[in-house]
């Protein structure tokens, strides 16, 4: 008698919970596909109101953020060093701090300036972009006139953002002498079409609130008070925000540069290589199959990209694109800090940097 089956009204319980499950998910995801623009305005709202209820937990998170010197660096606090180059790293998505662990070390020993902005990065990106020509009027106030950035993920949408605006107005403000002129932005990693992984923020939320606490620089409030997601809508594929933003041109006088990373075990040029190889031990007529082989595990190394960016996603007509293997974070950042492993990024943006 134990083993007898559940009645059916149970199990039509059951299955009307599983549906209702299945049609809320569902829901969960063509509403914000189908109202991004209103959900965005929500989601600031409530922000907004979170900040004018706790004016003094605001305040303190609005302190955590801005553009310091690199440790290494500290004594550039007051005034630039003409001598010197000058980069500014601008982190990307839910990013706890670390991904200038080995960059950010190997610029200063290799003899540049190096400055870290860090932002709330949930907020939505132009508030961003913002925020971050707000921090570059200090450069321009301690003597420094020319920066170069190197930009990590989102980070390259908030520095273009910034330096096409027309309402930041960069390349005047740059003639008015209120902030130093940009020469070069290096993107490593961004989605400057988008990433639909940007709909897994919650998973990055939660592991930057937990370094945040763990560096002893979390709040009860931070989820909310470093933005209340509008980034994430910013970043899905074909937002309006990223259509504003790529119909723009590209900023006069900044070189640009785009550097990828590939997860796939192969490179584009493993793959053609391969594929030359085969052609030269099959009959000519395998020629078609092969060019067909070729053209499909191209299509699936492009569409991994980082594993979070796909490389059409990254591309920008116009733009030199550099591809090193990595994913997302391993191109630029080891696990840990004791290793001696060098990022394969690393060495690019140091080239760049060199020959600019």
């Amino acid at each position: 008698m134990d083993n007898q089956a559940p009645p059916k009204h149970k199990r039509r319980r059951w299955l009307i919970v599983v549906v209702a499950i299945g049609i809320l998910v569902g829901l969960g995801q063509l509403i914000p596909d189908r109202f991004r623009e209103e959900e965005k305005s929500l989601r600031r709202q409530f922000r907004k109101s979170v900040e004018e209820r706790f004016p003094e937990q605001a305040a303190a998170a609005r302190d955590s953020f801005g553009l310091r010197p690199f440790e290494n660096n500290a004594d550039l606090r007051a005034k630039g060093n003409p001598e010197q180059q000058v980069i500014v790293l601008i982190h990307g998505l839910d990013d706890p701090g670390k991904v200038w662990m080995n960059l950010a070390p190997t610029l200063a020993v290799n003899g540049y300036q190096v400055w870290i902005v860090t932002y709330p990065n949930d907020q939505p990106v132009d508030e961003s972009a913002q925020m971050f020509f707000t921090e570059l009027k200090t450069l321009r106030e301690g003597g420094i006139e020319k920066v170069s950035i190197v930009a990590h993920s989102m980070g390259g949408l908030v520095s273009r953002q910034m330096l096409s605006d027309p309402v930041i107005d960069y390349a005047e403000r740059v003639e008015t002498r209120e902030v130093p002129a940009v020469d070069l932005l290096v993107m490593v990693g961004t989605p400057n079409h988008g990433s639909e992984v940007a709909r897994l923020r919650e998973f990055g939320e939660f592991r930057d609130q937990l370094a945040r606490f763990a560096q002893g620089e979390g709040q009860w409030l931070g989820a909310i008070l470093d933005g209340a997601g509008e980034a994430e809508i910013d970043l899905l594929p074909k937002s309006r925000f990223l259509r504003v933003l790529n119909s723009r041109p590209h900023p006069a006088g900044v070189e640009m540069m785009v550097v990828a990373g590939i997860a796939s075990r192969w490179s584009g040029d493993d793959i053609e290589s391969w594929a030359h190889s085969l052609k030269d031990r099959f009959p000519q007529g395998a020629g078609p199959v092969i060019d067909d082989l070729e053209s499909m595990l191209l299509s699936m190394t492009h569409g991994l990209g980082d594993g979070l960016v796909t490389l059409d996603s990254a591309r920008l007509e116009g733009v030199p694109l550099v591809t090193v293997p990595g994913n997302h974070l391993s191109m630029i950042r080891n696990i840990s800090e004791s290793s001696s492993r060098i990022p394969p990024a690393i060495p690019v943006i140091l080239n760049r940097l060199e020959n600019h």
